[in-house]
C-alpha cells in the first residue's frame, strides 16, 4: 500500500512539475504575444498617423488648387467638393456632399472624353456658369472603378478679358478712322468758320441774316469742339508725372467748369493731404470731363459732391451727383466713344477721361441707381 501511495505521489509531483513548466512556457508565450501586440499597436498607430497626415496633405493640396474639383461615386453622388468649386458655384461642401450631381447642378456628370471641354454648371443662385472641364476615372488597388473626378476652370474672367480685347480692337480701328475723318473735317471747317466770321462782320446785327450767320458760327464752333475731342481721344497719352495736389487740381477744375447752372452746386471735400502721382494737366482734363458729366446729368436743381478716401497705396476720388442716374444695362457703355444720352453731347468726354486715367495706371468706374444719381470713382496711386 505504501509503495502504491509513493508511486501516486511521484506521479502527482511529475504532473505538477509538467504543469508548472507548461504554465511557465505559456506565460512566456503570453508575454511575447503581449509584446508583439504592443509592437503591432504602435506600428498600426504610426501607420494611422502617417495615413492621416497623407490624407490631410492631399486635402490641403485639393483645397489649395485654383481649379474646382468635384468627385462622385459610381452612383454619381458627390463625395468631394473643394474650396475653388465652392467659390465658383456658391455651395459649401456639406451642402452638396452625398447628393446626386444632377440634382444639384441640373445635368449629368460626364463631360465629353478627351481633354477639356466648355460646359455649363448651374450655380447656387441659378446662373449658368461656363467652365472648361475634364473627367478622370477613380480606381482602387485592384483597378476596379469606384468613381470619377471632375476638374474645371471658371471661364468667366477669360471671357471678359477676350471681350475687352475685342472691344479694344474695335475702338482702335474706330480711332484710326475717326482721326482720319477729323483731319479731313478740320481744314474745310476752318474755312467755313472764317468765311462766316467775315459775313458776320459785314452784316448789321439787326438784319435777319445776322441770326443765320450766328447759328452757322455756333454750329461750326460745336463741330470744332467735337473734332478737337476726337483728335484728343485718338492721340497716344503722353504723361509728365509729378506729385499732384488733388485739392488744387479740383479747384482749377471748378474754375474751368463751363455752363454750370446757378441751381446746381459743386461741393468738394478733398483735403490738402491728398497727393497723387500724376500728370497735373491731364488729370485736370479727366476730372473736368467727369465733373461736367455729373453737372449735365442733373436736369433741375441738384448737387455734385467730390470726396476722397485712402485705400492702401491709392486714393479713390469720387464724384457723386443726385441726377437721374443710369440704367444698369447702359452703365458699361458710358465710357464707350460716341455714346451719349444728351442731345448736344459728343460722347467723348468720359471716353477721354477713362483713357487718361488708365494711362496713369489707375482705374475709372461708375455706380448708379436709376432715379437716385450716379457716382464716378477714380483710383490713383499715392505720391511717394
Amino acid at each position: 500500500m505504501s509503495s502504491t501511495h509513493d508511486t501516486d505521489v511521484k506521479a502527482l509531483e511529475a504532473a505538477f512539475g509538467e504543469f508548472t513548466k507548461t504554465t511557465a512556457v505559456m506565460e512566456e508565450a503570453y508575454r511575447r504575444l503581449e509584446a508583439r501586440i504592443e509592437l503591432l499597436d504602435r506600428e498600426l498607430a504610426e501607420k494611422n498617423r502617417e495615413l492621416e497626415l497623407t490624407n490631410d496633405y492631399l486635402n490641403y493640396i485639393m483645397e489649395s488648387m485654383s481649379d474646382g474639383v468635384i468627385a462622385v461615386d459610381t452612383r454619381q453622388e458627390i463625395t468631394r467638393f473643394n474650396r475653388a468649386a465652392s467659390i465658383a458655384l456658391g455651395y459649401d461642401a456639406p451642402q452638396v456632399v452625398g447628393r446626386s450631381f444632377k440634382e444639384v447642378f441640373g445635368r449629368d456628370f460626364d463631360a465629353p472624353p478627351g481633354g477639356r471641354h466648355p460646359m455649363d454648371l448651374r450655380t447656387r443662385d441659378g446662373r449658368l456658369l461656363t467652365v472648361s472641364e475634364c473627367d478622370s476615372p477613380i480606381s482602387d488597388n485592384e483597378n476596379r472603378r469606384i468613381g470619377t473626378v471632375k476638374v474645371f476652370e471658371d471661364l468667366t474672367e477669360l471671357e471678359e478679358l477676350k471681350q475687352r480685347v475685342r472691344q479694344k480692337d474695335r475702338l482702335a480701328a474706330l480711332g484710326e478712322m475717326a482721326a482720319t475723318v477729323a483731319h479731313e473735317i478740320r481744314n474745310p471747317l476752318g474755312g467755313l468758320k472764317g468765311h462766316a466770321a467775315l459775313l458776320a462782320r459785314d452784316i448789321d446785327k439787326g438784319d435777319a441774316k445776322s441770326r443765320l450767320v450766328s447759328r452757322i458760327l455756333d454750329g461750326a464752333s460745336q463741330l470744332e469742339h467735337v473734332v478737337s475731342e476726337l483728335l484728343e481721344y485718338t492721340r497716344p497719352v503722353k504723361l509728365m508725372f509729378d506729385n499732384v495736389n488733388c485739392a488744387d487740381t479740383i479747384e482749377a477744375v471748378l474754375r474751368y467748369l463751363r455752363d454750370k447752372p446757378e441751381n446746381i452746386s459743386v461741393e468738394t471735400k478733398v483735403g490738402p493731404s491728398v497727393i497723387v502721382r500724376a500728370d497735373a494737366i491731364k488729370l485736370r482734363q479727366a476730372l473736368l470731363n467727369i465733373v461736367q458729366n455729373a453737372v449735365q446729368s442733373i436736369e433741375n436743381e441738384g448737387k455734385v459732391v467730390i470726396e476722397c478716401e485712402s485705400d492702401g497705396g491709392s486714393f479713390v476720388l469720387s464724384v457723386k451727383d443726385n441726377g437721374k442716374g443710369i440704367e444698369p444695362d447702359l452703365l458699361e457703355k458710358v465710357f464707350t466713344p460716341f455714346y451719349t444720352t444728351r442731345e448736344k453731347g459728343t460722347g467723348l468726354g468720359l471716353a477721354v477721361a477713362s483713357k487718361i486715367i488708365e494711362a496713369h495706371g489707375g482705374k475709372l468706374w461708375a455706380e448708379s441707381v436709376p432715379g437716385n444719381g450716379t457716382a464716378f470713382y477714380v483710383r490713383l496711386q499715392k505720391a511717394t
